[in-house]
């Protein structure tokens, strides 16, 4: 399981992490690992947030429960409130003796607690019902020289084996596993809701979504659909935005009805695609673009 550890100060994140796990890996997202029997929990902290609104986005996208710490409704607050609603991320917690403004949104069904010990038992506590399809996101890859080109990521639906042929987009690459790495350790087959290192047969490539060969995903530069704009954001969008979606963040320009994209995008029939303005000092999530359905 993958859980968001989020607040708007970094301090208070990498203290939860640390009391609950061990850390596994580090770059503008931070992996802590922990087990409890049986089940495993992924922490993720978005390390280089709020300096920087990407690390936020791909917590959310790996996010099965959200831990939400606050102190008071700042700038900042409520933009990881007006993240977490538009992407319609409903299960979690907020750690908080302060009254939010959640009403009409999915934090209404957060349960509010007290302290960090609350959060974590609440954490322990949780399950996932994962989806029968193999897919895969890609947070980083890298060339290991015992092992070639490795992906990192966070299997969110399925399973998938050694020698498995897969897809890489938006690249449309093809894949073959070679090895899987849990931890450290070597295993045969890997299960949804899993942290892992692939080791893989095919180029070198940046983060993205790893699919079957028979799949879903449309991959295209213009994504036709509905703009829905946040009801927080009071400015005029002008010029370029950025749409994000699944480890994909891609610069374009927005209309009601079309998101028109400098490189392809991933998506599928319906997917709820955030629009960033990230030079916004106030709120850089704009809204969302929802793709034909």
């Amino acid at each position: 399981m993958f859980v968001a550890v989020l607040s708007d100060k970094p301090e208070l994140r990498e203290n939860f992490c640390k009391n609950f796990g061990s850390e596994i890996s580090r770059d503008d997202i931070c992996i802590y690992s922990a087990n409890d029997g049986s089940k495993k929990i992924w922490l993720i902290d978005p390390v280089n947030y709020p300096e920087k609104i990407q690390p936020l986005l791909y917590t959310l996208s790996m996010a099965d429960f959200v831990v939400l710490m606050v102190d008071g409704l700042t700038p900042k607050v409520g933009e990881l409130m007006v993240a977490l609603n538009s992407l319609r991320l409903d299960r979690g917690v907020i750690v908080t003796s302060a009254n939010l403004p959640v009403g009409g949104t999915v934090l209404e069904k957060y349960e509010k607690v007290a302290d960090q010990k609350t959060a974590t038992d609440r954490v322990r506590a949780a399950s996932v019902n994962a989806g029968e399809n193999a897919i895969g996101l890609v947070y980083k890859t890298a060339n290991q020289p015992s092992l070639g080109h490795v992906a990192y990521g966070a299997l969110k639906g399925g399973k998938v084996k050694k020698q498995d042929k897969l897809f890489l987009l938006p690249d449309r690459k093809d894949v073959e596993i070679r090895s899987i790495h849990v931890n450290g350790s070597d295993v045969e087959e890997l299960s949804a809701t899993s942290n892992f290192e692939i080791a893989y047969k095919g180029d070198l490539v940046e983060r993205g979504i790893l699919a079957p060969l028979r799949h879903e995903y449309q991959v295209e530069n213009i994504v036709n659909g509905r703009f829905t704009k946040s009801p927080f954001f009071k400015d005029e969008l002008k010029g370029k935005i950025h749409a994000y979606t699944n480890m994909q963040y891609v610069e374009g320009h927005l209309t009601d009805n079309d998101l028109t994209l400098s490189a392809p995008l991933a998506f599928e029939k319906g997917e709820l695609i955030l629009v960033v303005d990230a030079s916004n000092q106030k709120l850089r999530i704009a809204g969302v673009f929802q793709s034909k359905w």
